[in-house]
């Protein structure tokens, strides 16, 4: 089955808002974007994918990791794009598990630093955080309209997702 754009139930936020932050890696032209600590609570259970794109989610529901496996030189540039500024914090979860989704437009300023994934486009949109870096953009129906990536680093060997995560663990879990 095939969405074109997945649903998330919106509640009210349980916790502060997660770390996260997007690291191209060089040497496999593609975008990782780390969402939160993994830990025993927030480990991958699920997925939604499209032929470019993965999200991989917990037991919960929670998005936990974003993979774009499309290199910089092939994203859509839009010079002026920038990021929604009023956001909110809330308790995303995603409602549907081992979907495909459609394959989002990839929208970046040009400076390889921010990345828009554009599932549909739509007039009445609210901003969440999904990590401190990392927006969703949702519709009035609560399907996903787009994600934003706004500190996108580059990356050789994965040594600064691995830094980023080695910082993570020692500090305390959210109370979820």
């Amino acid at each position: 089955m095939t969405l074109k754009a997945p649903k998330v139930r919106i509640s009210t936020p349980t916790e502060p808002i997660l770390p996260g932050r997007g690291f191209y890696q060089l040497e496999e032209d593609s975008l990782y974007v780390q969402i939160g600590p993994f830990s025993k609570k927030r480990r991958f259970f699920s997925y939604l994918e499209s032929e470019n794109v993965r999200f991989d989610i917990d037991r919960q529901g929670r998005l936990i990791f974003i993979e774009v496996v499309v290199a910089k030189r092939h994203w859509n540039v839009e010079p002026g794009l920038f990021p929604p500024t009023v956001v909110e914090a809330a308790d995303i979860r995603w409602l549907n598990f081992r979907a495909r989704v459609g394959n989002p437009i990839l929208v970046s300023a040009g400076n390889g630093t921010l990345l828009l994934l554009r599932f549909r486009n739509s007039t009445m949109l609210r901003n969440y955080y999904l990590a401190e870096s990392v927006v969703a953009q949702v519709d009035e129906n609560n399907k996903l309209a787009a994600v934003w990536i706004t500190d996108i680093g580059d990356d050789r060997a994965g040594q600064k997702i691995a830094a980023f995560r080695k910082k993570m663990r020692g500090k305390p879990e959210p109370f979820s």
